[in-house]
């Protein structure tokens, strides 16, 4: 085209702006040209006849007409007539369907100074065409267009032949992209490569060749022996008399792994969003008013309310707590001024149960939207009951008159109360950090006692005991101690808490009492063998004297008061010889007795066979000498009078046992003549029978005799051993 030749140019766009440009790009290049503008199919039909442009320039995309469209009218009417596809966008398939169907050139408006070159290699082609012979010579040229297209597109393309699906020729991206050499890929079946089946493949081919289906998304192997995710778009292309497709492959594995990353971070927010314990909102400031744009469905299980309902206008204010209200809504303030903003308050659940909510604010601005609050609501209430457990357990601690230590598991104080500071001397910033015996140790203990110490609280055992440890002043006091160890989630020791009690004084006081409780051991001992000696001095005395009375009722007097001063004096020999100075074991007590009753016998004129039958009781002074005296009026009676003229021993059976009731039951029984008929000891004015009354009432029991055989007396009375 010479540069003085004028060219008529027929601009097919509905943006006169755009037409604009483009006569500007050929001003500043020197194009003389006539031009005209049109964006309708029927202004578009009337101008190619009354303009007879030269040259076609045509928007792709139009509302009412597109370029394709007017593609196809311009070749009706001059099959040479050069033809331009100007847009401001076209991807690579669209640019292939331009050419194949006839068109010159494409531009895209970005790239404004490659117009006037291919409107002038435009019109210089179809002079050349012109000179051409014929239509074949064109088709020639289109092949070669579309061969060189094909060849060095960067997009992969393959020609399938439909009946075989087999693949015929493959451009060079196609080569790279698949990783096979032309001679090895050129010839494959398509199921060599598509994981479909091979029905499926065929027919997903026979959607596309009647265009019923051009974009398709498959799964190809490589050569690699990988297989990735590729977006192919297919159409059917004749050649000659035969029709293949021609598909151009995309890899796209990059973009459905990352939608499966995003779906299942989507997934993941929306099952964090539904479980979390904290809710998210969001609102807007419209007019100075916060209205509710979005909440998550997480409300439902956190406060019991609906979506629905917690987007409601007056939602939170009609469930803030009354009591925290006021300082919630001065929360907005807050906001507004520094864009942040935390606080706690009491949220009325949908059951009306109150609950401590945490809600966290962000104040976000954008240019063109009014101010967007986006927070959290969390569920503090655990947290709150026990922050308030804590604080009430650490106050008891704190006010606690036992001393309290806390420390690492290597012994190292984290925390001691003020009890502490009063019972060392030392305060808790001089404590914490250091050991116990790096303040207290008082040097009284050896390394073995301090090492089984440390044994057993390692262990996990308690440890209990007393400790001497030296206060800040160097003085010494003693204390009793208990150290737990705390056993934490992992099974291990992560704690120990120590307990302390100033024992000092009770210390001494018992040392003391001690001391007191000895000299008044040795004292009563002292008095009982006093007693016991005076006794024996009584009895030898009333035995010289018995010695010089005839009267034999007399001499029978005398021998029963010496009789009961020796039981007496057994049972202050038996405390002077017991460690236990408050009882007596009672049975060893009636076995003593009783046998120097039978030893001191002169009735019979042989000794009775005695069966002792008696558990070990313990019994005090003051019930051991009347049940003592009474058990011997018993035994007295049966050897005067149960085995007097006896020619063989008699048998006198003694038995001591404790009833369920707590009745202590002593029995004595003889197989003697037995009592007389008609026996009442009631009636019975003797002083041995009387002064068992007395006794008996003294013990607070009973006495029985019935006739079994023999003679059978019993006592019984209430058993304390205290």
């Amino acid at each position: 085209m010479a540069d003085d030749e004028c060219i008529r140019i027929l601009f097919v766009e509905d943006v006169p702006a755009d037409a604009e440009l483009a006569e500007h790009e050929f001003e500043k290049n020197g194009v003389q040209y006539d031009s005209m503008r049109v964006d309708t199919e029927s202004d578009f039909r009337a101008t190619l006849e009354s303009f007879d442009p030269d040259i076609v320039i045509s928007d792709y995309s139009m509302p009412l007409f597109d370029g394709m469209e007017a593609l196809v009218i311009a070749k009706e009417f001059d099959p040479f007539l050069p033809f331009i596809v100007f847009t401001g966008s076209m991807n690579e398939d669209t640019a292939v369907a331009c050419m194949k169907a006839g068109a010159s050139d494409y531009v895209i408006k970005e790239h404004m100074s490659r117009l006037t070159f291919a409107v002038r290699e435009a019109i210089d082609r179809k002079k050349i065409q012109k000179k051409s012979a014929g239509q074949e010579v064109l088709l020639r040229q289109s092949e070669e267009r579309y061969r060189s297209i094909f060849t060095n597109s960067n997009a992969a393309m393959l020609i399938i032949d439909p009946t075989g699906t087999s693949i015929t020729d493959a451009n060079n991206a196609a080569l790279d992209f698949y990783g096979w050499t032309k001679d090895e890929l050129v010839g494959k079946r398509m199921e060599e490569i598509n994981t479909l089946s091979p029905e499926a493949i065929r027919d997903e081919m026979r959607q596309a060749i009647m265009k019923k289906k051009n974009y398709f998304h498959f799964k190809h192997r490589l050569a690699s022996g990988s297989v990735i995710d590729v977006e192919v778009h297919s159409g059917p292309v004749r050649f000659g008399d035969q029709t293949f497709l021609l598909s151009i492959v995309h890899d796209i594995s990059k973009r459905i792994a990352f939608q499966a990353e995003r779906d299942a971070l989507a997934l993941k927010l929306s099952h964090y969003l539904s479980m979390s314990p904290t809710i998210t909102y969001s609102m807007r400031l419209k007019a100075g008013v916060a209205v509710s744009e979005w909440v998550s469905e997480n409300v439902f299980h956190v406060l019991g309310y609906t979506t629905e309902e917690a987007m409601e206008s007056d939602w939170w204010f009609r469930n803030i707590s009354a009591l925290d209200r006021a300082d919630a809504l001065k929360g907005i303030a807050i906001l507004a001024r520094s864009g942040t903003h935390s606080h706690e308050y009491r949220f009325m659940r949908k059951n009306r149960s109150s609950v401590w909510i945490r809600d966290e604010m962000r104040l976000v601005k954008n240019k063109n939207e009014s101010p967007e609050i986006i927070g959290t609501l969390t569920d503090i209430t655990g947290s709150k009951r026990a922050e308030a457990e804590i604080g009430l357990k650490s106050a008891a601690l704190e006010a606690a008159d036992n001393a309290v230590v806390i420390t690492d598991r290597d012994g190292k104080i984290e925390w001691v109360n003020s009890a502490f500071e009063r019972l060392t001397g030392f305060l808790v910033a001089e404590a914490v950090g250091k050991t116990p015996r790096d303040l207290v140790k008082s040097g009284s203990h050896d390394t073995d006692f301090y090492r089984s110490l440390w044994d057993t609280i390692v262990s996990g055992n308690v440890w209990r005991g007393e400790i001497i440890n030296k206060r800040k002043n160097g003085e010494i006091y003693r204390e009793e101690m208990t150290i737990t160890p705390v056993i934490g989630d992992q099974s291990r020791i992560e704690h120990f808490i120590a307990i302390k009690s100033d024992v000092t004084e009770r210390t001494l006081a018992k040392e003391t009492m001690e001391i007191s409780l000895r000299e008044k051991e040795e004292l009563l001992r002292e008095i009982h063998h006093r007693v016991k000696n005076n006794m024996q001095v009584i009895t030898s005395l009333l035995n010289l004297s018995a010695e010089d009375i005839n009267d034999p009722a007399l001499k029978g007097a005398l021998a029963a008061v010496m009789r009961r001063i020796e039981a007496m004096a057994i049972v202050h020999d038996q405390f002077y010889g017991s460690q236990d100075l408050a009882r007596i074991d009672f049975s060893l007590y009636l076995r003593q007795l009783i046998d120097a009753l039978i030893d001191g016998n002169t009735v019979a004129a042989e000794a009775p066979k005695l069966v002792f039958e008696a558990e070990e009781m313990k019994l005090r002074l003051e019930a051991a000498i009347p049940a003592g005296l009474i058990v011997s009026e018993f035994v007295s009676n049966s050897l005067r009078f149960a085995f007097a003229g006896a020619v063989h021993p008699g048998i006198l059976r003694i038995s001591l046992h404790l009833r369920h009731d707590g009745i202590l039951e002593i029995e004595v029984r003889d197989n003697g003549v037995g009592l007389a008929a008609g026996f009442d000891p009631r009636k019975t004015h003797s002083l041995g029978m009387q002064l068992i009354g007395i006794l008996a009432d003294q013990l607070h029991g009973s006495v029985s005799f019935n006739v079994d055989g023999g003679t059978v007396a019993v006592l019984r009375f209430p058993y304390t051993d205290t």
